[in-house]
């Protein structure tokens, strides 16, 4: 096994975190976390949050230096719909390295092309981190760089710990980041029959699984579908697993 992280490099994320606990703009957290993954070997970085990055909002969460170019055609372009490294790493919640994507899903045309647009802009290789907490939106850090070798055990540990740090600074210096994005706060009954929903149960299952009558399980969902203001349970479900409540592994 590839030797782990020594009592020095730890050291180093004690100041990583000492330093991006003393940044009071999103700009200069960026600054941070892009000196700090240099001087580990790393090139690029990214945390973004989980959803449509088209409409960049003032309350959505994307601190990166890759090149803009890639950015640009990632959001434009839409790219982030068929991301396979998102939906591959929601699956493990130690963080993906992204030679692994095939091991955990198939990855459609639509993907691979995704990947293949992103080495031609340099970014060869990655380790990709997923954060869930209820009543939030899901988040992703990345950690990439140009050269075609597998992550060690070493880097990926160190990909953990500047995620996580990065992170943890990154919810709390965006205004309105840790409520719930929109709608009312959802009953813990509410919480269930979606969950059941996303998992492809019917209101029948749903009663037997929670002890309820399908017409209980009917008003459950209804209500919520009225506070998250949408028509269909399809909307219903998305809207509940952008926001925490519901995981993404039942969507892909």
């Amino acid at each position: 096994m590839t030797k782990a992280l020594d009592s020095a490099q730890l050291r180093d994320f004690e100041e990583v975190d000492r330093a991006c606990e003393a940044a009071e703009t999103s700009a200069q957290l960026s600054a941070v976390i892009d000196a700090a993954i240099q001087q580990f070997g790393f090139r690029w970085f990214a945390l973004v949050d989980d959803g449509d990055l088209y409409e960049h909002r003032p309350d959505c969460l994307m601190l990166t230096n890759y090149p803009s170019s890639w950015v640009d055609e990632f959001i434009s372009a839409r790219l982030y719909r068929d991301d396979p490294v998102h939906a591959a790493s929601i699956r493990s919640p130690t963080g993906l390295c992204w030679e692994r994507i095939a091991e955990v899903i198939a990855p459609t045309r639509a993907q691979l092309l995704v990947l293949e647009r992103g080495r031609a802009h340099g970014l060869v290789t990655g380790y990709t981190l997923p954060f869930r907490i209820p009543g939030e939106r899901g988040a992703f850090f990345t950690i990439a760089r140009p050269k075609d070798r597998p992550f060690t055990y070493s880097e990926a540990t160190a990909a953990q710990l500047f995620g996580g740090i990065a992170f943890q600074k990154g919810r709390a210096l965006i205004k309105g980041r840790t409520v719930k994005a929109r709608g009312c706060p959802l009953s813990p009954r509410q919480i269930d029959c979606l969950r059941l929903i996303a998992a492809g149960k019917t209101e029948w299952e749903m009663g037997k699984i929670l002890g309820l009558s399908p017409g209980t399980i009917h008003e459950y969902v209804e209500g919520a579908r009225r506070r998250y203001g949408v028509k269909t349970r399809s909307q219903l479900v998305l809207a509940a697993a952008r926001d925490g409540y519901v995981s993404l592994n039942y969507l892909v």
